[in-house]
């Protein structure tokens, strides 16, 4: 079993006959996840990354072997494992086992072990922090992917003191500046100084961008969906049925209500761009009492599926966390694949604009909004001030609220001092697939 899926370990250009390799390279349109080039390959480390469902991790997984094997000695030294088929803790445990004993067989001393979807077996993380805690690992690289319910579980706040030189990573859909770029639309990226300081120097791309910005809002950025549309210039209902059953694949393993978390969905998408209660979820859509209510949404956000964005005082500069909330899908794909799964109607494409701006955003920024006497849609803090972002189709006005001294608005098309057309915006703003987080631990 652990030579079939290292057919690298005969010959290393035999890594073609690995199954997600072969689609990669024959697939119409592929990237290079940036996760790649982040994960220490140094010993000892243990890395774990996360992120949503079928995202990409297992392509990004295979890619970085392709990578170590021309830098390594021994082929052997990279060993892959996916572990959807083992049982238990116990399983798992033998696997390590004889891989242990062909890398003492074969005289490695550093070795890259990259066991991927390993939350399938029971309780694995008794394997896993077994082997660490006697010293198995002391000159090897992990590399740990699971499905969403690592995080869930708090299964990885099992290895405190235990990752070495290694990181925790959420590996994200593809984000709008690098969509563009399976375009052949190659513009310069940076902060979001950058975005606001230089669109007007990139009107000339105003059309483009727009289009590409109406294709992202159908196929986000999941490699399935953005494959499909290259293929075909749809998402296929496959492709939305399968992110499906894997959502609920992990529901019913932390079981958890389909109906409580179908509901909350359904009240996510019809509120989208709005503010409310965690009452209101309960309320007025049947997700049990608050309390309910309050451990679904927090489940959604443990899956990497949802932005929850809190009010803020624009006088202080703190968050408020008794106040109504504001919750949005953190890619397109997941409004349209849950709207047909939930049977409600999708976002218009303003909110859905808006969701994209607040995802690209919550990921490098300190996100939060304000409504009071005046609202601003978003507010971030950007090194020692805040600014707000206004997201809107029509024309808007110059305000300032609180400590809220700049504020930009982004409109459908529309380009002046102070107003930026979306696609433009997003097309410069330089936001990573993947990010750090070992501060969830």
């Amino acid at each position: 079993m652990i030579e079939e899926q290292n057919p690298w370990w005969r010959s290393k250009n035999l890594i073609e006959e690995n199954e997600t390799y072969r689609k990669y390279k024959e697939s119409k349109v592929r990237w290079i996840p940036d996760i790649i080039q982040k994960i220490p390959l140094v010993p000892f480390s243990l890395n774990i990354i996360l992120g949503p469902r079928q995202v990409g991790k297992t392509t990004a997984l295979i890619l970085l072997v392709e990578k170590l094997l021309n830098t390594v000695k021994n082929p052997k030294s990279v060993f892959y494992f996916s572990c959807d088929k083992l049982a238990d803790y116990k399983e798992l445990d033998q696997v390590i086992e004889e891989y242990l004993k062909i890398k003492k067989s074969e005289a490695i001393q550093n070795s890259f072990i990259i066991l991927d979807e390993v939350t399938f077996p029971k309780e694995w993380y008794r394997a896993i922090k077994y082997r660490i805690d006697k010293g198995d690992f002391k000159n090897d690289v992990l590399i740990l992917t699971g499905s969403l319910s690592m995080k869930a579980k708090g299964e990885i706040e099992s290895f405190p003191g235990r990752r070495g030189n290694g990181k925790i990573f959420i590996m994200y859909p593809l984000s709008f500046s690098k969509f563009i770029e399976l375009f052949n639309i190659n513009i310069p990226k940076g902060d979001i100084e950058y975005a606001i300081n230089h669109a007007i120097n990139y009107i000339q791309y105003r059309q483009k961008l727009k289009e590409l910005l109406d294709i992202y809002l159908i196929t986000g950025g999941f490699p399935n969906s953005i494959k499909d549309y290259f293929n075909s210039g749809k998402v296929s209902n496959s492709t939305i049925s399968d992110f499906i059953s894997s959502i609920v694949l992990d529901i019913n393993k932390l079981r958890r209500s389909e109906s409580f978390f179908k509901s909350t969905i359904r009240g996510i998408i019809e509120r989208t761009s709005s503010e409310y209660s965690f009452h209101t979820l309960s309320k007025d859509y049947g997700v049990g009492n608050v309390k309910t209510a309050i451990s679904y949404v927090e489940l959604l956000e443990k899956l990497f599926l949802i932005n929850i964005i809190m009010s803020i005082d624009p006088n202080t500069g703190k968050p408020i966390p008794r106040r109504e909330r504001k919750f949005y899908f953190v890619d397109p794909f997941i409004y349209r694949a849950f709207s047909d799964w939930a049977m409600t109607k999708i976002p218009d494409d303003n909110k859905l604009a808006e969701s994209i701006v607040v995802s690209h955003l919550a990921r490098i920024f300190p996100t939060f909004y304000f409504k009071k006497n005046g609202e601003i849609d978003i507010i971030i803090q950007y090194r020692e001030k805040l600014i707000g972002i206004e997201v809107k189709y029509g024309k808007s006005v110059k305000k300032v609220i609180g400590k809220v001294k700049d504020i930009i608005f982004l409109s459908k098309e529309e380009i002046d001092k102070n107003v930026i057309p979306i696609p433009i915006f997003l097309g410069l703003l330089d936001v990573p697939q993947s990010i750090e987080a070992s501060e969830i631990i």
